[in-house]
């Protein structure tokens, strides 16, 4: 028994080790924006502004857009959808996973992506994928020091 626990913890451990390393498609709603920006920025805006809408200005050089935003979203923004308002979408698949790839704890990603722990299971496949949570990954907090060693 204590053989197959083993050869199951291996195994649990080698499926999360192939989705941090594989890479995440993003969703077609935003795909040209992290092809144009990269995934580290796409990500940053739409974790700051999902699920709202902006208005995007033609000119962006010296706009409020380009100042809050950063250039390189306001450049891009403005070459798509200058003039216009943009309805940034939410991507919480997307945002989980990409969080999830950088070792993000569970409830962390939970907290960031606006749902409950259980959601962002569901979202990684954890059924699916018997992904289960390693300890570090979903109790241990950077910040806090460690009660028994």
């Amino acid at each position: 028994m204590i053989i197959f626990d083993v050869v199951h913890f291996r195994l649990r451990s080698a499926e999360i080790r192939e989705i941090r390393t594989m890479s995440v498609e993003p969703p077609s709603t935003i795909k040209w924006l992290v092809n144009a920006v990269g995934e580290d920025v796409a990500l940053a805006f739409v974790e700051s502004m999902g699920g709202r809408r902006v208005w995007v200005p033609r000119k962006w050089a010296g706009s409020n857009f380009a100042e809050y935003h950063g250039e390189e979203i306001a450049a891009v923004m403005s070459a798509q959808y200058g003039g216009e308002h943009y309805d940034v979408p939410l991507c919480r698949e997307w945002r989980a996973m990409m969080l999830y790839c950088q070792g993000i704890p569970l409830s962390d990603i939970a907290f960031r992506v606006g749902c409950s722990r259980s959601a962002i299971i569901r979202i990684l496949g954890g059924r699916t994928r018997k992904i289960v949570a390693k300890r570090e990954q979903s109790q241990q907090d950077v910040r806090q020091f460690a009660l028994f060693g």
